[in-house]
C-alpha cells in the first residue's frame, strides 16, 4: 500500500507535539527553571493544544480541495480559495510555535514543532501539485 501524502505523517508529528511538550515542560517545571510563584506550565500547554486544534480544524477547510484533487475533478474557486488559506493560517501558526519555543530549555517540543512544519510542506507541495506523490516520478 502506498501512502501518498505525507498527511499521515504531518497528522502524527502534530498530535504527537502535546505529549513530548507536556513531558518538557514538566520536566522543567520539576527541574525549577520556572518561577514557582506564577502558574508558568499551563499557559505553554494550552498553546500547544490550541495549536493542535487550531491546526486540525482549519485542515479542514482543505478536505473539499483534497478530495477534488483525488479524484479528478474540477476544483471550485471556493475550494481552492479555503484551501489556500488554510495553508496560510498553518503555516502562521506552526512558524510562530518555531519560534515561540526556540529556547534551549524546550528543544524537545520544538524539534515536534520543526518536524510537523517539515512534514506539513511537504503535504502542501504534493497537495498543489508541485511536489509529485508518486515515488516513480
Amino acid at each position: 500500500m502506498k501512502i501518498r501524502h505525507s498527511l499521515f505523517f504531518y497528522l502524527a508529528s502534530l498530535s504527537a507535539t502535546p505529549i513530548i511538550g507536556g513531558y518538557n515542560l514538566y520536566s522543567n517545571y520539576e527541574n525549577n527553571l520556572y518561577a514557582i510563584e506564577h502558574d508558568t506550565i499551563v499557559i505553554p500547554f494550552a498553546a500547544i493544544m490550541s495549536t493542535l486544534f487550531m491546526s486540525l480544524l482549519v485542515l479542514m477547510l482543505q478536505r473539499p480541495y483534497r478530495l477534488k484533487k483525488s479524484n479528478n475533478m474540477p476544483r471550485s474557486l471556493l475550494a481552492k480559495t479555503a484551501s489556500v488559506l488554510a495553508t496560510i493560517v498553518t503555516t502562521g501558526l506552526l512558524l510562530d510555535n518555531l519560534i515561540y519555543w526556540l529556547h534551549p530549555n524546550h528543544l524537545p517540543t520544538f524539534l515536534m514543532f520543526l518536524m510537523a512544519s517539515c512534514f506539513y510542506i511537504y503535504y502542501q507541495l504534493q497537495l498543489y501539485g508541485i511536489k509529485s506523490a508518486d515515488p516513480n516520478h
